[in-house]
């Protein structure tokens, strides 16, 4: 035999040696099978305690080993313990927690979905609830009509949806109403056809303009009885009226004998119509048109135009007749303190906060220069800590200045944040101490949410404040506005409740919820059972 038969002859020895001769065969144990091999080399007999799992046979038979790869088995015995990682784990409860993060986070994305689908439920609901009988209301009014294809509040609420709707005209209003789904729907839900603006227009031109400003307190009064606003009063009796004029339109001339009319440096001459508000403002947002009273030159001859304080004296015996037993405080701007404004606030028992500025009433400047070298106690500071601001506030105060006759009380707030200073200095009927000085304060600043909760909400978000609705007719254009102020009511008690509130998370804006809840009416069918069925649950709206 050759040296290379020899060297093939060894290793085949040494390996028949060390896998053994014996085959491999079946041990059965309860409800296990398990493999093993022998490694005895010669007998072909194993104790079980020689029997050990080992290679492939290991991985495929089921039993715990270090090879095997743990799996669910239908014989593993319900008390046993699950073996893993605790690495594994523990990513495992973390994920687990991020899906739970996700499906929160998906019902709260249906939860906001159902809300804005059901955001015009919740607008009639809210006329519901707080005018039950508004459109009985309006069938009261005096009817100037001969023929009569729709009633009354059919024609007026037309008008009115055009507000609550923010649509700006009429022709955007007309636009909508094209729409079959959206007409059937304001129909199913309001109960009211809706006619064409041209027809409603020749209504507003007839209709008398004190009989939409009678429907206007009246439902004002149904609030006030109801307390909605009683949490908002300083020093829990006086409601804060705030007192304003803005310009409504500017007009060509011969547009009417009453317009208003100004001349400029160069001899330009422009015609315009002005009103005067008054607005219960609250510290929450609400800005409640109270009285209405236009700016206007009397018809005919005259000596002197019409003004603001000639029409607030107009205003307020309006005031006094429809609210005789109202707590008021009038808050106005810088034009008002006068004697004749104090002296139609004590005739009407109101109290009063007006802004004194520089050169105004010098003789009371006077005295208060003098006083403020005298006076103790009578200042504080307060730190209010804002985002990443830091703002002082200093008050001062002197009470009981006599100015023929009236008694007045001065106070002064000065506002320091970041090389920026702002002072604010009024005068009022009511005395100021350590404790009320702040509610004082705060309640003078109010007299602006008349101009941006107020006008500028009106002029600029939907409303349509200075827009022409009548080009022809200033009754039309009186009662136009008048539907304005109680659209404006209407849309103030839903959009600060608790209805409409939570859906404005994030960087969501009134506009385009107001866009979202027009488009489900123009392009769904909005269901009858559904709103029968949130009509029967009784709700309660609250304010902040």
């Amino acid at each position: 035999m050759g040296k290379t038969g020899m060297i093939f002859v060894a290793v085949l020895i040494y390996v028949l040696s060390a896998l053994g001769t014996a085959g491999a065969r079946e041990i059965s144990s309860g409800q296990e099978t398990v493999r093993t091999c022998n490694r005895t080399g010669g007998s072909g007999q194993t104790s079980p305690a020689e029997l050990e799992p080992c290679g492939e046979s290991a991985r495929q038979s089921g039993i715990p080993g270090k090879h095997r790869k743990r799996r669910k088995s239908a014989s593993r015995p319900s008390g046993r313990k699950k073996k893993g990682k605790k690495k594994k784990r523990g990513q495992k409860g973390s994920s687990l927690k991020k899906n739970v993060g996700r499906k929160k986070g998906k019902k709260e994305t249906k939860r906001e979905r159902k809300l804005k689908k059901d955001m015009i439920f919740s607008l009639s609901r809210t006329v519901s609830h707080y005018f039950p009988d508004l459109f009985d209301r309006i069938g009261e009014l005096e009817d100037c009509r001969k023929k009569r294809h729709y009633e009354l509040a059919e024609v007026i609420m037309a008008c009115v949806f055009m507000f609550i709707f923010k649509k700006g005209s009429r022709n955007a209003m007309n636009n909508e109403c094209s729409e079959d789904i959206f007409r059937r729907n304001c129909e199913r839900i309001f109960g009211l056809r809706l006619p064409h603006m041209d027809t409603a227009d020749k209504v507003m031109r007839m209709l008398d303009e004190s009989q939409l400003e009678k429907l206007k307190t009246e439902l004002v009064r149904v609030l006030i009885s109801r307390k909605t606003f009683r949490r908002y009063r300083i020093s829990g009796t006086y409601y804060r009226i705030a007192v304003d004029a803005t310009r409504v339109m500017n007009v060509g001339e011969g547009h009417c004998d009453r317009c208003l009319h100004r001349t400029s440096k160069k001899g330009k001459v422009t015609y315009f119509h002005n009103v005067l508000e008054a607005k219960l403002v609250c510290g929450n947002g609400f800005c409640i048109s109270l009285g209405t009273e236009w700016v206007e030159n009397p018809g005919g001859d005259y000596d002197k135009q019409d003004c603001e304080l000639k029409a607030f004296a107009r205003l307020a015996k309006k005031l006094g007749k429809d609210f005789p037993r109202l707590p008021i405080c009038v808050v106005a701007d810088g034009l008002y303190p006068n004697q004749t404004f104090f002296r139609i606030c004590e005739d009407q028992g109101w109290a009063w906060i007006v802004t004194f500025r520089d050169g105004n009433l010098p003789t009371v400047w006077e005295d208060v220069v003098g006083l403020q070298k005298i006076t103790e106690k009578n200042m504080r500071q307060d730190v209010i800590f804002r985002r990443d601001r830091t703002i002082l506030r200093a008050y001062e105060w002197i009470n009981n200045i006599d100015y023929h006759g009236f008694e007045l009380n001065w106070f002064e707030c000065v506002e320091e944040a970041e090389d920026e200073t702002k002072r604010f200095v009024y005068i009022s009927s009511l005395e100021t101490d350590w404790h009320s000085v702040l509610e004082m304060t705060e309640s003078g600043r109010m007299r602006w949410k008349i101009e941006n909760e107020g006008f500028d909400a009106q002029k600029n978000h939907g409303y349509g404040l200075g827009h022409k609705y009548s080009e022809v007719s200033m009754t039309a254009m009186k009662n136009y506005c008048q539907c304005m102020q109680i659209a404006h009511m209407i849309n103030q008690l839903f959009e600060l409740s608790s209805l409409f509130r939570p859906l404005l998370t994030g960087k969501m804006t009134v506009c385009h919820l107001w866009a979202y809840m027009l488009g489900e009416m123009r392009h769904r069918k909005l269901s009858l059972k559904k709103l029968g069925k949130l009509m029967e649950r009784r709700i309660q709206l609250r304010y902040e």
